[in-house]
Formats: C-alpha cells, structure tokens, sequence
C-alpha cells in the first residue's frame, strides 16, 4: 500500500511540474533566427540631387536627380554567399559575386529610368525611379 501511495505522489508531482518544464524548454534562447534575405539600394538614396556621384540636397517627393555618373551600391542581408544583379530599364547591366555591391553607372543618358537590383537566386529585388542628366 505504501508504494502505491509513493507512486501517487510521485506522479502528481511530475503532473504539476510538467508545465513549468515545457515552459522552460519554450523560451527564448538569446539567438534570434536568421532574418529572411533582403535587398535595398544603398546609393542612391530616394529623394536626394547627386552630383558627380555626391548627395548634395534633399528633395521634394522623393524625386531622385543624378547629374553625371554615380555608383549604385546594393546593401544585403540575411544570407551568405549571395550575388546581386544590376538592371537599369530592364536591360542587365552587372554580375557582382563581392561586396561592396556596385555598379557604375557612368554611360550618357537623360530622362527617367528604372534602377533595379536583384538577390541573384532568391526571387528578392529592390527597384527606384530616377531622373539621370549626363
């Protein structure tokens, strides 16, 4: 009789604990879990004047103004390994496999045009308008 009261008593105590173990096995560890890769446009920024490749003010309406060339840099996140593709009005400009990410975008050109950088592999991309003068 005594070992079926110790057995009762046993299990009741592992049935109330039994909570606060698998809360304890549930909590954050410190680590937090990778971030899903991300693509953005470093340079340049939405809204500035550039000049020779320079910020030089601030702009209404997010309007991007580049007057001469300029390097476009692509920042990424969240992955290792990776490349970045550079498009400018959907024409493939660039096959970068080495950080920094960069192209440089020094040809002539006026009038408005698509910058678009692609996280080669992974379907992700970041694109911006920009009016180009030189």
């Amino acid at each position: 009789m005594r070992k079926k009261i110790i057995g009762v008593i046993a299990c009741c105590i592992m049935i109330s604990l039994t909570p606060f173990t698998v809360m304890a096995k549930s909590q954050p560890t410190g680590k937090l879990p990778p971030p899903f890769p991300t693509i953005t446009i470093i340079t340049p920024e939405k809204g500035n004047l550039y000049f020779w490749g320079t910020s030089v003010a601030k702009l209404p309406f997010n309007l991007t103004i580049i007057i001469g060339p300029i390097t476009i840099v692509a920042g990424v996140t969240g992955v290792d390994g990776f490349e970045v593709d550079f498009y400018i009005d959907g024409q493939f400009k660039l096959h970068d496999n080495s950080w920094p990410f960069e192209y440089p975008w020094t040809n002539f050109s006026f009038g408005s045009h698509l910058i678009v950088v692609e996280l080669y592999g992974y379907s992700k991309n970041d694109s911006m308008k920009v009016f180009k003068i030189f």
